[in-house]
């Protein structure tokens, strides 16, 4: 690894105000005049288009909120001068071709020149990519090995947290953007601080392998285990169905014409049905007959004959007539009915008994088709019971497959979780192993916010089941200027630890949004120790402010004469005197 330095920011128009870099403190100042109004000053003087010029020619792809994206369909190149362990370099990047970059200088040291150029002169045409592949091994030692990996540190991931951009690249200390995501977080920290990256990069494979558990089953575990016992307790449910299907459907034999012998059974039953009916009612008229043929007797005479005793007793004129005569007459009566009653319960005996040798001979004839229907049964019937066993078989084949998908699911979440485990162990011994490297960067938090406030603050980087943690806490916090040198200390702790441990990028760049809200005594001191540690460690550090937001009475107590630092003041009293020499 090489330090990166920047000498020289310039475009090849002439209204482009050039800014020149020295090693240690960099000023770049933006006045507002007392003319000028909001209209004048919406897009600005160019301090946060300079910091797009510089990341721009490192490499960056334009956005559409960016200042100079609105420059793409123009003929404005921008170039930077760049010192690369001691090799001076111009890099140059144009709108009409985007996609490459043109270097030239001292390439041969650097491995950049291509001896079959036939005009050297002219410089070596990179693609965008090769260009960031060269700046990413040079500045940060990311070799193949690490770029294709697939959640690994970029160069301009990492380039970000010495040159922030926007408001988005001041809302924490260790993200530069809204758009990182937890995975990016972890590995480019890590890599900064000297924790081994790789960890947070298997995490991250952790993660996705988890999420993709979910995507395939989205109950919690919990609910898992639950389902799991009732599609356990169905299996074995329609186990006991399908064996007892299969065994009907063996055993069934088809009857030939069943429906009709079924017909013939259910006319047979009506019949016998009737049958019985009927016998029943000849019966009951059989006991009637029987019954009156007993009272038809000589006792009936006898009481004819007192009835008449009785009756000449009482009324002998009247009752004249021969005794004789009558008992003849009623004898004859009596007989008369007696045979009747004798010839109907001699019908009814014989027709109960034809009805029931009828009956014998239907039940018979029931019985035989019963026998023949209960043995087997009809073609539908078969067709029936095999489709009840296919819906069987079909639905037990769903709970087979939703059971083996359950413990699938559930043994990858264990294997997970006993991954987030064994790889939480192996982190928390590799911590301790790199602890000299970390612990610099913490050492040079902790006196960065105690030389600002006379009270440290702290820096951690943890480790859990889920990965790194980074955490800041400051002295008297609650205020947004307070956060904000929380990003200030960390930016200068990282480039303090790679310029002192790793050959350095060597350069820290800071927009005025860093110092807003942050009282001058603090804004003073922070410039004032960023002056002494550029000096100390050999990087730059450049700071772009507003010139009301410059405390120079604080930084004359500090014995700190600003005015030789300044690389550039801009101002909106014209356009001219913007940073691109015009405004949108």
């Amino acid at each position: 690894m090489a330090a990166l330095k920047i000498r020289k920011v310039y475009a090849n128009q002439p209204s482009f105000q050039e800014i020149t870099l020295n090693d240690g403190l960099n000023l770049i100042l933006a006045e507002r005049s007392e003319g000028s109004s909001e209209h004048d000053s919406r897009n600005g003087v160019g301090k946060s288009t300079f910091i797009e010029v510089l990341h721009f020619c490192l490499g960056s792809s334009l956005t559409a909120k960016s200042v100079i994206s609105q420059l793409r369909n123009s003929d404005w190149q921008f170039g930077l001068e760049l010192e690369i362990d001691g090799a001076r370099i111009h890099v140059r990047r144009s709108f009409s071709a985007p996609n490459q970059v043109i270097v030239s200088g001292n390439l041969r040291q650097l491995g950049l020149e291509d001896e079959n150029r036939m005009f050297p002169d002219e410089g070596q045409t990179l693609s965008v990519k090769a260009w960031k592949d060269f700046l990413g091994s040079v500045t940060f030692g990311l070799g193949k090995d690490i770029v294709t990996q697939k959640f690994s540190p970029t160069f301009r991931a990492l380039i970000t947290y010495f040159a922030r951009s926007d408001r988005d690249g001041y809302i924490d200390p260790f993200t530069t953007s809204r758009q990182v995501r937890t995975w990016q977080k972890q590995v480019f920290n890590a890599y900064l601080v000297g924790l081994n990256w790789n960890y947070a990069s298997q995490w991250e494979e952790l993660r996705e392998e988890e999420k993709a558990i979910r995507t395939i089953n989205k109950g919690s575990a919990t609910r898992n285990r639950e389902l799991m016992y009732e599609l356990e307790n169905e299996r074995v449910r329609l186990i006991a169905e399908q064996r007892r299907l299969e065994e009907q459907v063996s055993n069934f034999v088809v009857v030939p014409e069943y429906k009709v012998i079924e017909t013939e059974a259910r006319a047979l039953t009506r019949q016998m049905r009737d049958l019985a009916n009927e016998s029943a009612i000849l019966s009951q008229m059989l006991e009637k007959y029987e019954e009156q043929m007993e009272s038809e007797s000589s006792g009936d005479l006898d009481k004819v004959q007192q009835i008449f005793e009785e009756a000449g007793l009482l009324f002998p004129e009247q009752l004249s007539r021969n005794l004789d005569q009558v008992v003849a007459f009623h004898s004859q009566v009596t007989q008369y009915r007696r045979d009747y009653l004798s010839n109907e319960i001699i019908r009814l005996r014989k027709q109960v008994h034809d009805n029931q040798q009828r009956l014998a001979e239907l039940d018979q004839q029931r019985s035989t088709r019963l026998r023949m229907l209960n043995t087997g049964g009809a073609v539908e019937e078969l067709g029936a019971l095999q489709v009840k066993l296919g819906r069987t078989l079909e639905r037990l084949q769903v709970v087979d497959n939703r059971l083996s998908s359950l413990e699938t699911v559930t043994a990858d979440e264990a294997n997970v979780a006993s991954g987030r485990q064994a790889l939480l162990s192996r982190a928390l011994l590799d911590r301790a192993e790199r602890r000299a490297r970390w612990s610099a960067v913490i050492a040079n938090f902790v006196a960065a916010t105690e030389y600002l406030y006379d009270n440290p603050g702290t820096l951690n980087f943890g480790v859990n089941e889920n990965g790194y943690t980074f955490q800041t806490k400051m002295p008297r916090s609650g205020s947004d200027g307070v956060e904000n040198m929380a990003i200030y200390a960390y930016d200068i702790a990282l480039t303090q630890v790679w310029s002192a441990q790793l050959n350095r990028p060597g350069f820290l760049v800071h927009d005025s949004i860093l110092y807003e809200g942050v009282d001058e005594r603090q804004v003073a001191l922070a410039l004032n120790y960023a002056k002494e540690q550029a000096e100390r460690y050999d990087f730059q550090y450049v700071a772009l402010l507003n010139t009301d937001d410059l405390p120079t009475d604080d930084l004359a107590q500090l014995g700190l004469d600003w005015r030789r630092y300044v690389r550039r003041e801009l101002d909106d009293s014209n356009a001219s005197s913007t940073l691109l020499g015009f405004r949108f």
